[in-house]
Protein backbone atom coordinates (compact mmCIF):
# COMPACT_ATOMS: atom_id res chain seq x y z
CA UNK A 1 0.00 0.00 0.00
CA UNK A 2 1.18 3.54 -0.77
CA UNK A 3 0.98 5.66 2.35
CA UNK A 4 0.92 9.36 3.06
CA UNK A 5 3.74 9.70 5.58
CA UNK A 6 4.76 13.32 6.16
CA UNK A 7 8.36 13.90 7.18
CA UNK A 8 10.34 17.05 7.89
CA UNK A 9 10.86 19.09 4.77
CA UNK A 10 12.71 22.14 3.61
CA UNK A 11 11.26 25.20 5.28
CA UNK A 12 9.40 27.79 3.28
CA UNK A 13 6.36 28.17 1.10
CA UNK A 14 5.87 25.09 -1.05
CA UNK A 15 4.14 27.18 -3.69
CA UNK A 16 7.40 29.09 -4.06
CA UNK A 17 9.29 25.79 -4.35
CA UNK A 18 6.89 24.53 -7.02
CA UNK A 19 7.14 27.81 -8.95
CA UNK A 20 10.94 27.79 -8.73
CA UNK A 21 11.05 24.17 -9.94
CA UNK A 22 8.77 24.76 -12.93
CA UNK A 23 10.48 28.03 -13.85
CA UNK A 24 13.89 26.30 -13.84
CA UNK A 25 12.62 23.57 -16.14
CA UNK A 26 11.22 26.14 -18.58
CA UNK A 27 14.64 27.84 -18.69
CA UNK A 28 16.41 24.50 -19.29
CA UNK A 29 14.03 23.59 -22.12
CA UNK A 30 14.46 26.98 -23.79
CA UNK A 31 18.26 26.65 -23.50
CA UNK A 32 18.17 23.15 -24.99
CA UNK A 33 19.57 21.63 -21.78
CA UNK A 34 16.53 19.76 -20.46
CA UNK A 35 16.63 16.01 -20.08
CA UNK A 36 13.45 13.95 -19.95
CA UNK A 37 13.18 10.20 -19.35
CA UNK A 38 10.09 8.39 -20.70
CA UNK A 39 10.13 4.68 -19.79
CA UNK A 40 8.53 2.24 -22.21
CA UNK A 41 7.26 -1.28 -21.59
CA UNK A 42 4.86 -3.79 -23.08
CA UNK A 43 3.75 -4.89 -19.61
CA UNK A 44 1.00 -2.27 -19.25
CA UNK A 45 -1.43 -2.56 -16.34
CA UNK A 46 0.41 -5.60 -14.98
CA UNK A 47 0.82 -6.10 -11.25
CA UNK A 48 4.51 -6.57 -10.44
CA UNK A 49 6.08 -7.08 -7.04
CA UNK A 50 7.39 -3.81 -5.63
CA UNK A 51 5.82 -1.80 -8.46
CA UNK A 52 2.69 0.28 -8.93
CA UNK A 53 0.93 1.74 -11.96
CA UNK A 54 -1.64 4.48 -12.42
CA UNK A 55 -4.41 5.16 -14.90
CA UNK A 56 -3.11 8.66 -15.53
CA UNK A 57 0.48 9.81 -16.16
CA UNK A 58 2.81 11.27 -13.53
CA UNK A 59 5.52 13.91 -13.78
CA UNK A 60 8.69 13.74 -11.64
CA UNK A 61 11.25 16.55 -11.31
CA UNK A 62 14.38 15.58 -9.38
CA UNK A 63 15.69 18.34 -7.08
CA UNK A 64 18.31 16.58 -4.97
CA UNK A 65 19.73 13.09 -4.63
CA UNK A 66 18.61 10.54 -7.22
CA UNK A 67 15.65 8.26 -7.90
CA UNK A 68 16.27 4.73 -9.14
CA UNK A 69 13.27 3.74 -11.26
CA UNK A 70 12.56 0.08 -11.95
CA UNK A 71 10.19 -0.90 -14.75
CA UNK A 72 9.43 -4.31 -16.31
CA UNK A 73 11.76 -5.88 -18.86
CA UNK A 74 14.87 -4.53 -17.12
CA UNK A 75 14.64 -1.01 -18.56
CA UNK A 76 15.35 0.80 -15.29
CA UNK A 77 17.18 4.12 -15.02
CA UNK A 78 18.41 6.70 -12.51
CA UNK A 79 16.95 10.21 -12.42
CA UNK A 80 19.56 12.85 -11.51
CA UNK A 81 19.04 16.41 -10.20
CA UNK A 82 17.20 18.72 -12.63
CA UNK A 83 16.15 15.77 -14.77
CA UNK A 84 12.50 15.02 -15.51
CA UNK A 85 10.65 11.73 -15.77
CA UNK A 86 7.27 11.41 -17.46
CA UNK A 87 5.82 8.13 -16.22
CA UNK A 88 3.19 7.09 -18.79
CA UNK A 89 -0.15 5.79 -17.63
CA UNK A 90 -0.36 2.03 -17.00
CA UNK A 91 3.43 1.54 -16.75
CA UNK A 92 4.34 -0.49 -13.63
CA UNK A 93 7.25 1.14 -11.81
CA UNK A 94 9.14 1.07 -8.54
CA UNK A 95 11.12 3.91 -6.96
CA UNK A 96 14.15 3.93 -4.65
CA UNK A 97 15.22 7.27 -3.16
CA UNK A 98 18.95 7.85 -2.70
CA UNK A 99 20.92 10.70 -1.20
CA UNK A 100 23.93 12.06 -3.06
CA UNK A 101 24.43 15.47 -4.65
CA UNK A 102 22.47 16.62 -1.60
CA UNK A 103 19.54 15.03 0.27
CA UNK A 104 16.89 13.29 -1.80
CA UNK A 105 14.03 15.56 -2.83
CA UNK A 106 11.72 15.66 -5.81
CA UNK A 107 8.50 17.32 -6.93
CA UNK A 108 5.78 15.03 -8.27
CA UNK A 109 2.70 16.04 -10.26
CA UNK A 110 -0.20 13.61 -10.56
CA UNK A 111 -3.87 13.73 -11.54
CA UNK A 112 -7.17 12.32 -10.32
CA UNK A 113 -10.81 13.33 -9.89
CA UNK A 114 -10.26 16.43 -12.07
CA UNK A 115 -7.68 17.62 -9.56
CA UNK A 116 -3.98 18.34 -10.02
CA UNK A 117 -1.99 17.12 -7.02
CA UNK A 118 1.56 18.39 -6.51
CA UNK A 119 3.74 17.18 -3.68
CA UNK A 120 7.30 17.11 -2.44
CA UNK A 121 8.84 13.72 -1.64
CA UNK A 122 11.73 12.95 0.68
CA UNK A 123 13.68 9.82 1.52
CA UNK A 124 12.07 7.54 4.09
CA UNK A 125 13.00 4.18 5.57
CA UNK A 126 14.77 1.71 3.28
CA UNK A 127 15.04 4.30 0.51
CA UNK A 128 11.30 4.63 0.12
CA UNK A 129 10.08 8.04 -1.14
CA UNK A 130 7.50 9.49 1.24
CA UNK A 131 5.06 12.27 0.45
CA UNK A 132 5.47 15.57 2.26
CA UNK A 133 3.14 18.56 1.97
CA UNK A 134 0.73 17.70 -0.85
CA UNK A 135 -1.19 20.54 -2.54
CA UNK A 136 -4.39 20.19 -4.59
CA UNK A 137 -5.46 22.43 -7.47
CA UNK A 138 -8.33 22.72 -9.90
CA UNK A 139 -7.93 24.28 -13.34
CA UNK A 140 -9.75 24.58 -16.66
CA UNK A 141 -6.59 23.15 -18.23
CA UNK A 142 -6.75 19.85 -16.32
CA UNK A 143 -7.42 17.76 -19.44
CA UNK A 144 -4.67 19.57 -21.36
CA UNK A 145 -2.13 18.86 -18.60
CA UNK A 146 -3.05 15.18 -18.65
CA UNK A 147 -3.10 14.92 -22.42
CA UNK A 148 0.29 16.60 -22.93
CA UNK A 149 1.86 13.93 -20.72
CA UNK A 150 -0.11 11.16 -22.44
CA UNK A 151 1.29 12.31 -25.79
CA UNK A 152 4.82 12.42 -24.38
CA UNK A 153 4.36 8.85 -23.22
CA UNK A 154 3.26 7.72 -26.69
CA UNK A 155 5.73 9.62 -28.88
CA UNK A 156 8.86 7.43 -28.40
CA UNK A 157 6.84 4.44 -29.62
CA UNK A 158 4.64 6.00 -32.27
CA UNK A 159 6.85 8.72 -33.74
CA UNK A 160 10.47 8.09 -32.70
CA UNK A 161 11.90 10.21 -35.51
CA UNK A 162 10.29 13.40 -34.21
CA UNK A 163 9.74 12.51 -30.56
CA UNK A 164 12.62 14.56 -29.12
CA UNK A 165 11.44 17.83 -30.68
CA UNK A 166 7.77 17.18 -29.95
CA UNK A 167 8.49 16.23 -26.33
CA UNK A 168 10.34 19.51 -25.78
CA UNK A 169 7.35 21.47 -27.06
CA UNK A 170 4.87 19.52 -24.95
CA UNK A 171 7.04 19.81 -21.83
CA UNK A 172 7.32 23.55 -22.34
CA UNK A 173 3.53 23.81 -22.51
CA UNK A 174 3.13 21.53 -19.46
CA UNK A 175 5.52 23.43 -17.23
CA UNK A 176 4.16 26.80 -18.38
CA UNK A 177 0.61 25.82 -17.38
CA UNK A 178 1.83 24.35 -14.09
CA UNK A 179 3.74 27.52 -13.30
CA UNK A 180 0.64 29.62 -13.96
CA UNK A 181 -1.37 27.25 -11.78
CA UNK A 182 0.83 27.42 -8.67
CA UNK A 183 1.30 31.18 -9.09
CA UNK A 184 -2.46 31.73 -9.00
CA UNK A 185 -3.37 32.11 -5.35
CA UNK A 186 -7.04 31.40 -6.05
CA UNK A 187 -6.38 28.09 -7.82
CA UNK A 188 -5.69 25.88 -4.82
CA UNK A 189 -8.62 24.01 -3.37
CA UNK A 190 -9.27 24.75 0.28
CA UNK A 191 -11.60 22.78 2.51
CA UNK A 192 -12.71 22.48 6.10
CA UNK A 193 -10.47 19.50 6.37
CA UNK A 194 -7.31 18.57 4.54
CA UNK A 195 -8.10 14.94 5.29
CA UNK A 196 -10.53 14.75 2.37
CA UNK A 197 -7.89 15.61 -0.21
CA UNK A 198 -5.34 13.32 1.39
CA UNK A 199 -7.98 10.58 1.43
CA UNK A 200 -8.62 11.05 -2.30
CA UNK A 201 -4.88 10.90 -2.94
CA UNK A 202 -4.56 7.65 -0.99
CA UNK A 203 -7.54 6.12 -2.81
CA UNK A 204 -6.13 7.08 -6.19
CA UNK A 205 -2.74 5.57 -5.42
CA UNK A 206 -4.12 2.32 -3.96
CA UNK A 207 -7.11 1.51 -6.17
CA UNK A 208 -5.36 -1.57 -7.50
CA UNK A 209 -4.76 -2.98 -4.01
CA UNK A 210 -7.54 -5.29 -2.77
CA UNK A 211 -6.62 -4.36 0.82
CA UNK A 212 -7.84 -0.78 0.33
CA UNK A 213 -10.60 -0.13 2.86
CA UNK A 214 -12.22 2.62 4.91
CA UNK A 215 -10.52 1.25 8.02
CA UNK A 216 -7.06 1.41 6.41
CA UNK A 217 -7.67 4.95 5.13
CA UNK A 218 -8.84 6.11 8.55
CA UNK A 219 -5.78 4.62 10.20
CA UNK A 220 -3.50 6.40 7.72
CA UNK A 221 -5.27 9.71 8.33
CA UNK A 222 -5.32 9.34 12.14
CA UNK A 223 -9.07 9.39 12.66
CA UNK A 224 -11.93 6.95 13.16
CA UNK A 225 -13.55 5.21 10.15
CA UNK A 226 -16.93 6.67 11.18
CA UNK A 227 -15.58 10.23 11.26
CA UNK A 228 -13.75 9.87 7.94
CA UNK A 229 -16.82 8.37 6.24
CA UNK A 230 -19.00 11.19 7.53
CA UNK A 231 -16.79 14.10 6.42
CA UNK A 232 -16.06 12.39 3.07
CA UNK A 233 -19.78 12.12 2.28
CA UNK A 234 -20.47 15.65 3.53
CA UNK A 235 -17.80 17.14 1.23
CA UNK A 236 -18.22 14.97 -1.88
CA UNK A 237 -21.90 13.97 -1.62
CA UNK A 238 -20.82 10.38 -2.15
CA UNK A 239 -20.16 7.55 0.27
CA UNK A 240 -16.53 6.48 0.34
CA UNK A 241 -17.25 2.85 -0.55
CA UNK A 242 -19.32 4.05 -3.50
CA UNK A 243 -16.50 6.35 -4.57
CA UNK A 244 -13.97 3.50 -4.53
CA UNK A 245 -16.34 1.14 -6.37
CA UNK A 246 -17.08 3.77 -9.04
CA UNK A 247 -13.41 4.54 -9.68
CA UNK A 248 -12.49 0.85 -9.87
CA UNK A 249 -15.21 0.16 -12.41
CA UNK A 250 -14.28 3.26 -14.40
CA UNK A 251 -10.69 2.00 -14.55
CA UNK A 252 -11.93 -1.45 -15.56
CA UNK A 253 -13.89 0.05 -18.47
CA UNK A 254 -10.77 1.94 -19.56
CA UNK A 255 -8.59 -1.18 -19.35
CA UNK A 256 -11.11 -3.33 -21.27
CA UNK A 257 -11.41 -0.63 -23.92
CA UNK A 258 -7.71 0.13 -24.43
CA UNK A 259 -5.78 -3.06 -23.65
CA UNK A 260 -5.72 -6.73 -24.62
CA UNK A 261 -5.46 -7.90 -21.01
CA UNK A 262 -7.63 -10.83 -20.02
CA UNK A 263 -10.65 -10.21 -17.82
CA UNK A 264 -8.80 -11.85 -14.92
CA UNK A 265 -5.85 -9.50 -15.42
CA UNK A 266 -8.13 -6.46 -15.63
CA UNK A 267 -9.86 -7.54 -12.42
CA UNK A 268 -6.53 -7.85 -10.58
CA UNK A 269 -5.27 -4.53 -11.95
CA UNK A 270 -8.38 -2.76 -10.66
CA UNK A 271 -8.26 -4.21 -7.15
CA UNK A 272 -10.56 -7.23 -7.43
CA UNK A 273 -9.15 -10.45 -5.99
CA UNK A 274 -11.87 -12.60 -7.52
CA UNK A 275 -12.45 -12.39 -11.30
CA UNK A 276 -15.91 -13.96 -11.03
CA UNK A 277 -16.94 -11.35 -8.46
CA UNK A 278 -15.58 -8.61 -10.73
CA UNK A 279 -17.59 -9.97 -13.67
CA UNK A 280 -20.74 -10.03 -11.53
CA UNK A 281 -20.26 -6.44 -10.35
CA UNK A 282 -19.45 -5.33 -13.91
CA UNK A 283 -22.64 -6.93 -15.25
CA UNK A 284 -24.71 -5.28 -12.51
CA UNK A 285 -23.27 -1.92 -13.51
CA UNK A 286 -23.44 -2.24 -17.30
CA UNK A 287 -25.96 -5.04 -18.02
CA UNK A 288 -23.11 -6.76 -19.89
CA UNK A 289 -20.33 -9.11 -18.96
CA UNK A 290 -16.77 -7.84 -19.52
CA UNK A 291 -16.52 -10.16 -22.55
CA UNK A 292 -19.79 -8.85 -24.01
CA UNK A 293 -18.65 -5.26 -23.42
CA UNK A 294 -15.46 -5.91 -25.37
CA UNK A 295 -17.34 -7.69 -28.14
CA UNK A 296 -19.65 -4.68 -28.58
CA UNK A 297 -16.65 -2.34 -28.75
CA UNK A 298 -15.10 -4.51 -31.48
CA UNK A 299 -18.38 -4.63 -33.37
CA UNK A 300 -18.66 -0.84 -33.32
CA UNK A 301 -15.00 -0.43 -34.34
CA UNK A 302 -15.34 -2.85 -37.26
CA UNK A 303 -18.74 -1.71 -38.52
CA UNK A 304 -18.73 -0.21 -42.01
CA UNK A 305 -20.56 3.12 -41.91
CA UNK A 306 -22.08 4.70 -44.99
CA UNK A 307 -21.11 8.12 -43.66
CA UNK A 308 -18.92 9.41 -40.85
CA UNK A 309 -20.64 9.00 -37.54
CA UNK A 310 -19.70 9.69 -33.93
CA UNK A 311 -20.34 6.69 -31.71
CA UNK A 312 -20.19 7.05 -27.97
CA UNK A 313 -21.30 5.15 -24.92
CA UNK A 314 -23.46 6.47 -22.12
CA UNK A 315 -21.31 7.31 -19.09
CA UNK A 316 -24.11 6.23 -16.75
CA UNK A 317 -24.57 2.94 -18.57
CA UNK A 318 -20.92 1.97 -18.37
CA UNK A 319 -20.28 2.58 -14.72
CA UNK A 320 -19.11 6.17 -14.69
CA UNK A 321 -22.11 7.04 -12.53
CA UNK A 322 -23.36 3.85 -10.90
CA UNK A 323 -26.88 3.36 -9.66
CA UNK A 324 -27.31 3.15 -5.87
CA UNK A 325 -28.35 -0.51 -5.96
CA UNK A 326 -25.27 -1.37 -8.03
CA UNK A 327 -23.00 0.44 -5.61
CA UNK A 328 -24.61 -1.34 -2.70
CA UNK A 329 -23.95 -4.65 -4.43
CA UNK A 330 -20.34 -3.66 -5.03
CA UNK A 331 -19.81 -3.44 -1.28
CA UNK A 332 -20.63 -7.09 -0.74
CA UNK A 333 -17.48 -9.13 -0.18
CA UNK A 334 -16.78 -11.71 -2.87
CA UNK A 335 -17.48 -15.32 -1.99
Amino acid sequence: MISFTPVGSRAGDKRALFAETFRRQIALIEAGQARCRVPQTRALYERRAGMAFHFKPELFVQLGGTTDFAVPEGAGFTLAPNEVCVMPRAVPHGEVARDGHGPFENVVVCFYNDTVAIHVAHRGAAGRPVVDDIHFYTTDYYQDLVEYLNRIGELPRRAPAVSATAIKGLLLAEFSLLLALVADGSAQRFSETERIFKCQWLIRNNLGDPELSVAWLADELRCSPKHLSRIFQQNLQERMVEHIARLRLRNAVEALRTTALSVKEVAAACGYQNANYFARVFRQATQRSPHEFRAELRQVACAVEKQPKVVYFDREEYGFGLRPEVLAAAEVAPP
